[in-house]
């Protein structure tokens, strides 16, 4: 059985319920038997030194202090059964000073133990009180001796200096006693406080990461909702243009080629969508490519033709020069539609009216190369660093007042990335901006 268990046998179950409350009735317990074990020697010591009143007290004090930690076991509050504590001790203390001499006995010193005890077992208050009791019974002793009043000395005189050095040194181990009680619980505080601090730690490293993780969940949300936002304008603007043609249209059949090429549009915009879902669901990295045979000339010429209401609101001729071998790539089809849709808009975009947005296609050895030119302002050296990056906006401002989110250039990157491409920006010698990307080919047609 170890001490802790043998301590804990006293104790009642209510005094498990909080940590303090365990604490100070464990405290007190092993003050009481402490104490007890302790005034166990000075009835030897009494015996020996014919001082039988001290005999008797300390009888009082051995029996008092062991029904003391018996009561722990009731539910009687600890702050009560720790000033009784204190009460006997004080008061066995103060007897046999004004027995033994007054000022002039061994035990005199041992007034101060009181108060110090009493701060350790109860608490501050009853520190305080037992204190001032203290104080008051030390000016007492002290007023009989300046006065010159003698008290009576029971214990035998002759062996006063064998009594001094057996007596006296008592005060020390009380002391020792108190300051090693004080030291283990502050020990123990310290463990339990940097355990806490551990823990207290651990959350906050926990809390961290989830707040991380949950900002760059917000992030991704919002980018996905931005990234929709922006790529759905082109189809969405298309719906809505030739929606307006047919107002104006009384050409049956051109009105179900309008209708056929608005079912088009919803369909890539509800196709835009799942695949944006889809990227968003692999978290944006293993994202699954739907690749296929893709013609780039005939490619190109269908999302000229369903950018060319944009262009022609502007007055800006869209020109494709193809002087490649027919070159088909292997790409995904909803991929290769954003990353052109997005450079033609840009272009239309950023030019004046009465211009040329020009489309360039060559042969590269087995690669192919797109180049995308404009004749707007341009991209001044110092902005050209920040292109591709997310949510950039330069100097260069829309010319017919079109909105700009400083999203495209950055989903166009990653889109070509997607597909194993390459995507670069070369400045005009004059003025205007030339976008270049670059795909593997997969066969070209040479003819014969």
């Amino acid at each position: 059985m170890t001490i802790a268990t043998f301590i804990d046998r006293f104790l009642h179950l209510d005094r498990f319920t909080t940590e303090e409350g365990l604490k100070k009735s464990r405290l007190f317990v092993k003050a009481c038997l402490l104490t007890s074990l302790f005034s166990t020697t000075y009835i030897w010591l009494s015996i020996y030194f014919g001082y039988d009143r001290g005999v008797y007290l300390m009888l009082f004090n051995v029996v008092g202090f062991i029904l003391l930690a018996l009561l722990v076991k009731t539910k009687l509050p600890i702050v009560w059964l720790g000033n009784v504590y204190v009460f006997f001790g004080a008061f066995a203390i103060y007897v046999l000073t004004y027995y033994s001499g007054g000022v002039w006995s061994a035990i005199y010193p041992w007034i101060v133990s009181i108060p110090i005890l009493a701060m350790l077992v109860v608490n501050k208050f009853s520190g305080g009180f037992w204190g001032v009791v203290s104080f008051g019974v030390m000016i007492w002793f002290a007023l009989l001796a300046y006065n010159e009043i003698e008290l009576p000395i029971e214990y035998n005189f002759e062996q006063r200096t064998l009594w001094y050095i057996t007596v006296l040194p008592g005060l020390l181990l009380i002391i020792l006693f108190i300051s090693f009680v004080f030291e283990d619980m502050q020990s123990k505080s310290l463990m339990i406080l940097t355990k806490k601090n551990e823990q207290l730690n651990i959350q906050k490293e926990t809390i961290s990461k989830q707040s991380d993780r949950l900002t760059n969940l917000l992030e991704e949300k919002n980018t996905i909702i931005r990234i929709l936002a922006h790529d759905l304008r082109n189809p969405l603007k298309n719906i809505t243009s030739l929606v307006d043609l047919m107002e104006i249209e009384n050409d049956e059949s051109m009105k179900k080629q309008y209708v056929g090429m608005i079912n088009d549009g919803s369909l890539k915009a509800q196709h835009l969508v799942n695949r944006v879902l889809e990227m968003d669901a692999s978290n944006q990295e293993d994202v699954e490519l739907h690749l296929e045979e893709v013609e780039v000339k005939e490619y190109l010429n269908l999302i000229i033709n369903s950018m060319k209401i944009s262009a022609e609101s502007k007055n800006i001729v869209l020109k494709l020069i193809d002087n490649s071998y027919n070159t088909v790539v292997m790409a995904d089809r909803t991929y290769l539609e954003l990353i052109f849709e997005n450079l033609l808009s840009n272009a239309i975009k950023f030019s004046e009216k009465n211009t040329t947005v020009t489309i360039f296609i060559e042969n590269d050895g087995n690669k192919v190369r797109i180049k995308v030119s404009d004749q707007g302002p341009g991209i001044s050296k110092e902005e050209q660093g920040k292109l591709f990056q997310k949510f950039s906006k330069l100097s260069a401002r829309p010319t017919a007042g079109e909105s700009s989110t400083g999203l495209g250039l950055s989903l166009v990157k990653r889109y070509v990335e997607l597909i194993d491409g390459e995507i670069w920006f070369e400045s005009n010698e004059e003025k205007g901006s030339t976008f270049v990307v670059v795909l593997k080919a997969e066969k070209t047609k040479i003819p014969v």
